[in-house]
């Protein structure tokens, strides 16, 4: 199944993956973990933070006219009151200065690597936290199809704190938790 969004996503300026080296802060550029492999660790991460990984969804992100590939990653979580409430992560690894099969992989698993520890440091901040809601940020509103991060992002207040620039995903195909 192809996703479209509805509303382009805004995105910062970021580096090619050739430029970025892991004394700068970005990890996992040498992981020998396959993507499947780095899919069920983000599928255990967020378990630990209380959300169900319903499924990854594949497919490119065009951000400030560069493809990127990348995921969303759907989950739910459970109200208090028992419902189920459906959240979203997009994940696009960083665009590579050739498009090069076996870079691009590398990309995307270096993308799913960092995910991953950054799950994991969210974990320690809901330890550190006691009223902090990990997987919010990413939940969907119902109304309006939108997370609450870009919910939040469009509101005119809050849009002029963050940085400008543009992107959306655009094409991709739905993946069942567990398959490749």
């Amino acid at each position: 199944m192809n996703f479209i969004p509805d509303q382009p996503k805004t995105a910062q300026d970021v580096p090619f993956y050739e430029d970025v080296t892991a004394s700068g802060g970005w990890q996992g550029h040498r992981t020998r973990k396959s993507v499947s492999s780095l899919k069920s660790e983000i599928t255990a991460s967020i378990g630990r933070l209380g959300g169900l990984v319903s499924g990854f969804q594949s497919g490119t992100f065009k951000i400030n006219e560069q493809l990127r590939d990348g995921f969303q990653i759907h989950y739910v979580i459970e109200q208090p009151d028992g419902g189920m409430m459906r959240g979203r992560l997009d994940v696009a690894a960083l665009p590579v200065k050739k498009n090069i099969e076996t870079r691009r992989e590398k990309c995307l698993k270096m993308a799913l690597y960092m995910v991953r520890d950054a799950l994991d440091g969210t974990w320690f901040l809901q330890q550190l936290s006691p009223g902090y809601a990990p997987l919010m940020p990413w939940m969907i509103e119902d109304n309006s199809g939108k997370s609450l991060t870009q919910l939040w992002s469009e509101s005119a207040a809050m849009k002029q704190l963050l940085p400008p620039s543009d992107g959306d995903f655009v094409e991709g195909d739905f993946e069942e938790v567990g398959g490749e």
